[in-house]
């Protein structure tokens, strides 16, 4: 199979995977916060427990992933209006180093991104991405509970209602 072909079938299975899936899911019970570490595109570690903020939201994403790509702008304005209110958004993904940099080139963003290559799909699993559909998005509160998975794309509403009381803003 070409090399082609095999991309569009994974990115098929993916927005099928993901938009099927769009639902919230079952965390584990007792699951208390994020203390995986990546690295980010300089290679730097980066713990995801390290910051305090009042809200992390946790993307996991591919650059070959369409519904991955179509909410990365809704998840960038997001970081960019709650950031001085204490919302973190972090994104981590699924694939190596040098294909999300070539991505983040033509498609930059201003929220952290990862590299979440070597253990990200472990992380997404015990988060309860167990079917491993992209994009899964976990919200953790500031104590670093899990206060929500959700598995397919985002949108700006849905976010909202899972942030704002938490940020202390209401719409």
């Amino acid at each position: 199979m070409s090399d082609k072909l095999v991309l569009i079938v994974v990115a098929v299975l993916a927005i099928l995977a993901g938009t099927a899936a769009q639902r919230w899911l079952a965390v584990p019970a007792g699951w208390q916060g994020p203390e995986a570490a990546f690295p980010d595109l300089s290679g730097s570690s980066v713990r995801l427990s390290d910051q305090s903020s009042a809200v992390l939201v946790l993307n996991f994403w591919a650059s070959w992933c369409e519904p991955c790509r179509e909410e990365m702008p809704v998840f960038d304005r997001l970081y960019a209006e709650f950031k001085p209110s204490g919302l973190r958004v972090v994104g981590i993904a699924l694939e190596e180093r040098e294909a999300v940099a070539a991505f983040l080139q033509k498609v930059p963003v201003s929220y952290p991104i990862l590299i979440g290559e070597r253990g990200g799909d472990a992380l997404a699993a015990r988060l309860g991405n167990h079917g491993g559909g992209l994009p899964f998005t976990v919200v953790f509160g500031a104590n670093g509970q899990v206060l929500a998975a959700r598995a397919g794309p985002q949108t700006r509403e849905g976010l909202l209602a899972d942030i704002e009381p938490l940020l202390g803003h209401s719409r």
